[in-house]
């Protein structure tokens, strides 16, 4: 997937060196098959390479929101801009999802006695 996207062999070798490469070609071509257009699965792999580098090594085991909002405020520090935290939230969460590594927060609510 990434020989298709990347337009330099630096690149396509900073993709496939970085962790969870299979992961995130996997998902790519899977938003390729559903119709995302070139511009956008760009966009994904470059959100999703930061995010592979951000994961935990036992990122498999599965994730919640505050280990993606401490991703995000990594990401932040790093490349400052208005958009940027959103757009790893809204690519990496889906990717993660997708892996089956997402959890979803658990929200109790109480019931009166």
């Amino acid at each position: 997937m990434f020989e298709s996207l990347l337009r330099t062999q630096a690149a396509y070798h900073r993709h496939c060196d970085a962790p969870f490469a299979a992961e995130r070609a996997r998902y790519l071509q899977h938003c390729a098959d559903h119709g995302a257009t070139l511009a956008t699965l760009r966009m994904k792999s470059t959100e999703l390479l930061w995010a592979a580098r951000l994961l935990p090594p036992n990122a498999s085991q599965g994730l919640g929101m505050e280990q993606l909002l401490e991703m995000v405020r990594q990401r932040t520090s790093i490349h400052k801009g208005s958009t940027t935290g959103r757009r790893l939230t809204d690519i990496a969460r889906p990717w993660l999802r997708y892996l089956g590594w997402w959890r979803e927060p658990v929200i109790e609510v109480p019931f009166p006695e």
